[in-house]
């Protein structure tokens, strides 16, 4: 089976990238390529480095890296004259037409996948998913994030999201639709083969005034009572007061997220909205990788994924997760023990080997 899959990056990771790897501007394609993935964004070429190493063949487009993609262009003999940030905004959302379309597009005619598998949130329309559909057996898609007004994911043949309640969603919408959780990259390991837990709280994650009103206020307050170092986006939309601005390091992408958990006693989590009651990001299965002691909030189904109070630590309120936390950094060998109790667990079933020997059962019942 020969898989390609789409995926979209975080535009500030996008910027880090190349304003710390000017380099690039003189490396082909596939050597840039090579340098961003090891940047471990995401899930980076997790995917297909595990589908091959099952026999498959597959490989990662980034749809919005533009370097990169004007890049394999060049190589391609495809003219594609990039448009102005406005006026591209303007012709996708009233004529459906994006310049880097044609690019990916050309991409898809040139590897001739049998199966297109689409991360969400992206910059595609469904009038493109539409015309890439006749090229391929299978359009899949993974989902784990709020879903655009203005998709209706009608050409998927199959969704695959980390989030239960929206299988029940799209089947509600005539969609078909499974769950499958998020996984572990086991490679990172080799990066940090060193663990020197200098850090004794950390947080890492993004803000914004949504989750201000909803969640913030509990991280608030354990940043009143107890020192935390504290990365992430959006940090200018909390309040100038805010006791978090005051242990803000700035933000932090891809190996810098493992580094700092690689050094981070105990790491705090917290989901959004989306996910409603339940247990889905990608920073579960993250701080329990790399042997941090996750404290995490609660989740109807977390216990599906790890046992609480074991392998996880899970608080409700402000006032229970600065009880627990305060004891487990008194508890250094009960702390140790739940670290270790995670990792375990996650690297056990929760790696990226398992989900795509699941995904290739998936595909093959769909195909």
């Amino acid at each position: 089976m020969k898989i390609l899959i789409l995926d979209n990056y975080y535009d500030n990771f996008l910027r880090l990238f190349y304003s710390r790897h000017p380099e690039v501007s003189k490396l082909d394609f596939e050597a840039h390529r090579t340098l961003l993935m090891k940047q471990r964004f995401g899930t980076s070429d997790i995917y297909s480095y595990n589908l091959k190493d099952l026999g498959h063949e597959a490989q990662e487009i980034i749809t919005n890296d533009d370097c990169l993609q004007i890049k394999w262009a060049q190589e391609n003999g495809i003219r594609s004259l990039p448009l102005p940030r406005y006026l591209n905004y303007g012709l996708k959302y009233t004529l459906g037409y994006d310049w880097r379309y044609k690019i990916i597009k050309t991409q898809v005619d040139h590897i001739k996948p049998d199966v297109l598998y689409i991360q969400e949130h992206n910059i595609l329309s469904d009038a493109f998913i539409a015309k890439l559909k006749p090229l391929v057996e299978l359009v899949a898609g993974q989902i784990a994030s709020a879903r655009p007004r203005d998709r209706t994911y009608s050409n998927y043949d199959l969704l695959i999201t980390s989030f239960p309640h929206f299988v029940e969603y799209f089947k509600n919408k005539d969609l078909k639709a499974i769950y499958q959780p998020l996984a572990f990259d086991e490679r990172i390991l080799k990066h940090f083969p060193h663990k020197n837990r200098t850090k004794h709280l950390t947080f890492v994650g993004g803000f914004s005034p949504k989750t201000y009103q909803w969640s913030t206020p509990v991280f608030e307050e354990v940043a009143k009572q107890i020192d935390i170092d504290v990365w992430g986006y959006g940090i200018r939309s909390l309040p100038s007061d805010s006791a978090l601005r005051q242990h803000y390091h700035g933000e932090a992408w891809g190996l810098d997220i493992y580094r700092i958990l690689s050094e981070s006693a105990i790491t705090l989590n917290r989901h959004g909205e989306i996910a409603q009651q339940y247990a889905n990001n990608m920073r579960l299965y993250e701080a329990t990788g790399m042997d941090a002691c996750l404290v995490t909030d609660w989740k109807e189904n977390l216990h599906t994924l790890f046992e609480p109070e074991k392998e996880v630590v899970t608080y409700r309120s402000a006032d229970e997760l600065v009880e627990k936390v305060k004891y487990l950094l008194a508890d250094d060998k009960e702390r140790t023990k739940i670290a270790k109790a995670g990792q375990e667990r996650t690297l056990k079933e929760h790696n990226y080997h398992n989900r795509m020997r699941e995904l290739l059962e998936i595909l093959d019942n769909y195909m």
